[in-house]
């Protein structure tokens, strides 16, 4: 038993673990992203939070969850350094049970500042991968997402 886990692990039938590599990917290119954004003391995360509430204008907590494709508690987490800033603040839909998500003007701020910062990281990166490429990874990277999407519709949140 164990010398066959050994083989399967060492000469993968599947070839190399595509959730690894996929991870690996994502920390490298956050990396490159979050260090130039570091002048502003944000991470792409926060970065990309606070730029997709602007381009709403207002959005309910779930909707911006499922927008940014993240469970509604990691999201929370990840508002709570922004709303604490004062840079994001929660009002009142028309039914007073709803919270909706919009920017202050100091976040509105801080995104203007961090935009030139993301840009050079945006730039970094296309300047190394190339247009083509980049291209082919974003169709991959949506075709990828798709696929997922459709062989597990509703993904349960952790508790």
């Amino acid at each position: 038993m164990q010398e066959e886990i050994y083989k399967r692990l060492h000469a993968p039938k599947l070839g190399p673990c595509d959730c690894s590599q996929a991870r690996r990917f994502a920390r490298k290119l956050s990396s490159l992203y979050d260090g130039l954004l570091s002048p502003e003391d944000l991470t792409i995360t926060q970065y990309s939070l606070l730029a997709d509430i602007e381009r709403a204008g207002q959005l309910s907590h779930a909707v911006l969850a499922e927008k940014v494709g993240m469970e509604r508690t990691t999201l929370t987490r990840n508002l709570r350094p922004l709303t604490r800033a004062k840079w994001v603040t929660a009002g009142t839909g028309k039914d007073r049970r709803q919270h909706l998500l919009q920017l202050t003007a100091a976040g509105r701020r801080k995104l203007v500042r961090s935009l030139p910062l993301w840009e050079e990281a945006q730039g970094q990166f296309l300047s190394q991968i190339g247009t083509e490429s980049l291209q082919e990874l974003r169709t991959l990277l949506t075709s990828s997402e798709s696929a997922i999407t459709k062989a597990f519709p509703a993904s349960p949140e952790k508790p």
